[in-house]
């Protein structure tokens, strides 16, 4: 099988959905023949992987309100002609703005099978994408259209598929009637660590030993809500705590300002190699996110992986992956002090933390790459197979 994948989002930015590409598309090329278009920086260029992964670079451009995010190039000819000469069994698009909206219109006209998956709450990351720059009424007005515009694009697809059920019920109130429930995966073979590494780790990044500590670890960014997290912990700071927040961003320098004048026990590790990722969880207790916009969040698997209980915004996908009082405790989206004595609870309950760690990391198993990506494929080859019937 020969797959078309486009996506408006890939290396070397680092967000969730770069992450669950890269590893995903590893997988399927094993066994399948990839063609990736995805943004790249300079002229068009051909990279090739592996033997069944080439990468189509597209031209972009820098977005001006959103550091480290790029805007490919409008040119429905050059990726229609490039399409048709690949001549794939089916193309996936993900979170399409304008790559892979030019890759959906071209496919359709093709009459070749579409999956497109919804991995970017658009309505609630509009604001966010213009990084607080527009007034509330704009951004309203935003969000109307950007329904819209969901519901003209992704009712051109086959199947659309989201992570989260409470993401399926979304776009089918705006009128889909193709929606499809299909959740990330993670490799968690890749999340694992030892006591050596753990211990470099720490001596590595000043983190104190025999400390309760809080991690938080992903992109550090205006959506993340991590301003809210150093102040939730300010109200509950002591000597024997340290909040741990691993990764890099555009908001990494204003973050660290923040945590100096409030004076708090905070470690900030910057971005960190993947082969370090579960050891910076290995580090911690519990695992917390402030954001109410993930709308899976790969990294609330990696650490119920490692066995640390979640909190999380009642939303989307911390919504869907967290069990209340089983594997974490959810929060109301934006209740500061609700997040604060969540993190209390925690600390001071031993027993609380093992057994909704030991839960978590049933809950993780689940959630593996091998399971999504086996998924995928179904739908691909029920799509290709409806397709052949057509004709």
């Amino acid at each position: 099988m020969k797959i078309a994948v486009f996506t408006d989002t890939y290396t070397p930015q680092m967000n969730g959905v770069v992450c669950y590409l890269s590893d995903s598309l590893g997988l399927l090329s094993r066994k399948n023949e990839i063609v990736l278009f995805a943004p790249g920086e300079g002229p068009q260029r051909t990279e090739k992987v592996s033997e069944n992964f080439t990468i189509q670079w597209i031209p972009s451009a820098p977005f001006p309100f959103y550091h480290g995010y790029r805007i490919a190039s409008l040119n429905y000819k050059r990726i229609s002609n490039m399409l048709a000469k690949e001549n794939p069994d089916i193309v996936h698009v993900h979170a399409p703005v304008v790559l892979g909206l030019q890759g959906v219109i071209s496919s359709k006209r093709k009459k070749l099978p579409i999956i497109v998956t919804y991995h970017t709450h658009f309505p609630d990351y509009l604001p966010h994408l213009l990084n607080g720059k527009i007034p509330g009424f704009v951004s309203g007005m935003g969000v109307m259209t950007v329904k819209k515009l969901i519901k003209h694009v992704f009712k051109r697809a086959d199947i659309v598929t989201a992570p989260t059920n409470e993401l399926v019920e979304e776009l089918e109130s705006y009128g889909l009637k193709n929606v499809e429930y299909l959740p990330n995966g993670v490799d968690l073979g890749k999340i694992k660590t030892n006591e050596t590494q753990k211990a470099r780790f720490m001596k590595k990044y000043n983190i104190p030993k025999n400390k309760k500590t809080i991690i938080y670890l992903g992109r550090i960014s205006f959506e993340k809500k991590l301003d809210m997290l150093l102040h939730a912990f300010k109200r509950i700071d002591k000597t024997d705590r340290l909040l741990l927040i691993v990764g890099g961003g555009p908001y990494l320098e204003r973050l660290k300002k923040i945590a100096a004048e409030l004076e708090i026990n905070c470690v900030f590790t910057g971005f960190i190699d993947k082969k370090d990722i579960g050891t910076a969880y290995a580090c911690a207790d519990i695992f917390v996110s402030a954001s109410d916009t993930e709308t899976f969040g790969l990294t609330f698997v990696e650490a119920m992986h490692m066995g640390l209980p979640l909190i999380g915004a009642r939303k989307f996908g911390a919504k869907e992956l967290i069990n209340d009082n089983k594997n974490g405790i959810l929060i109301e989206p934006g209740d500061e002090l609700g997040l604060a004595d969540a993190m209390d609870r925690l600390l001071k309950n031993k027993k609380l933390c093992e057994r909704l760690g030991k839960n978590a990391v049933q809950v993780a198993k689940r959630y593996t790459l091998e399971n999504s990506v086996k998924k995928t494929v179904g739908i691909y080859k029920r799509l290709i197979n409806n397709r052949r019937k057509q004709k």
